[in-house]
């Protein structure tokens, strides 16, 4: 089941995703209604599962240098036992059941080229109903899911505008 979400719950997520540390005091003064309001709001989207309150840590500064995506062919009946063990490695970001060629795609990050190696075919290639693993290394992100934002919300006349801070309101 989705949840919609008002102009004053978009405004309120748009603040976070710019800063998520911005006290609920400075957004209610950004987006014009009480402090309690935001506060309420804000505990309304986390419990509603809108939203996540986490720390994002970056592998790069980490020293994970190599993000690689892996592609893996796997046995018919076990593309999700063969996922759900995938999902358990560390080194995994992010694991999808997919249509088409492949059955499953990952994301990783590794300390090096000879790190993603091992793990490829030590690991990966050994999770018993893997057929085969295709892996691409990504040299460079041009966007990721810690510098996505919500598009806008569609106006009147069904054309997306830009999220607006509300002024002047109390609610």
């Amino acid at each position: 089941m989705t949840r919609s979400i008002d102009d004053i719950d978009h405004a309120i997520i748009a603040c976070l995703q710019a800063d998520s540390r911005t006290p609920s005091a400075e957004i209610s003064r950004r987006v014009g209604v009480a402090e309690r309001t935001v506060r309420a709001r804000i505990d309304r989207l986390v419990q509603d599962g809108v939203v996540r309150l986490v720390a994002l840590v970056s592998p790069r500064a980490l020293g994970y240098t190599v993000t690689a995506d892996v592609f893996l062919e796997v046995e018919l009946g076990k593309v999700q036992e063969v996922a759900e063990h995938v999902a358990t490695f560390p080194e995994v970001s992010y694991v999808g059941l997919t249509t088409g060629d492949r059955d499953i795609s990952l994301q990783m990050y590794a300390e090096s080229v000879d790190a993603l190696y091992t793990f490829v075919t030590e690991r990966l290639n050994h999770i018993p109903g893997v057929l085969r693993a295709r892996t691409f290394v990504i040299p460079r992100i041009v966007k990721s899911i810690e510098s996505w934002t919500m598009p806008p919300r569609p106006s009147g006349n069904g054309t997306p505008e830009e999220p607006t801070l509300l002024s002047g309101s109390n609610r």
